[in-house]
């Protein structure tokens, strides 16, 4: 009897300690905060020069602070990341959807938040990022989105 009144106070203990505790989900991700147009009407990325580590993992915040809407658009660089998933967050900093699979264009309404999950996998260089509303990359929302280093695993 002794021991299993032993063998439940170590049990009681160590249920009560960090040894049982939740463990977050997944890694950390990095994060990168982008902004689409600005709040005095700005036709500009901010920053409109990206670069993604490959082997890091990312959440890029994109943000429309502007009264138009902006687009977020760089086919080259949906073909050189893993999308992990996407959120919409509401006003009130809430997800309020999630979107899974392969991203190329997204369509920001004023005052709309996006967070992108992803993981760069092949390098590329100066991969197209513009908004392809109407007159919006002429008048200069346009950027390039860099990717580099090493594969994870390589030598």
């Amino acid at each position: 009897m002794p021991r299993l009144t032993t063998l439940i106070f170590i049990l009681c203990t160590l249920s009560s300690t960090s040894a049982f505790a939740e463990k977050p989900h997944g890694p950390k991700a990095e994060v990168v905060k982008v902004s689409v147009g600005s709040v005095d009407g700005k036709m500009q990325f901010f920053p409109d020069q990206l670069t993604f580590e490959r082997g890091h993992y990312y959440k890029m915040v994109i943000h429309n602070p502007s009264s138009e809407d902006h687009y977020f658009t760089s086919d080259a660089f949906a073909t050189h990341v893993f999308t992990r998933k996407v959120e919409v967050i509401s006003s009130d900093g809430k997800t309020i959807a999630e979107i899974h699979g392969a991203v190329n264009d997204m369509e920001l309404k004023p005052g709309a938040t996006v967070e992108w999950y992803f993981y760069p996998m092949t390098k590329g260089k100066n991969l197209r990022l513009f908004c392809h509303k109407k007159g919006h990359e002429e008048a200069g929302m346009i950027g390039s989105i860099n990717i580099i280093g090493k594969a994870p695993f390589s030598k």
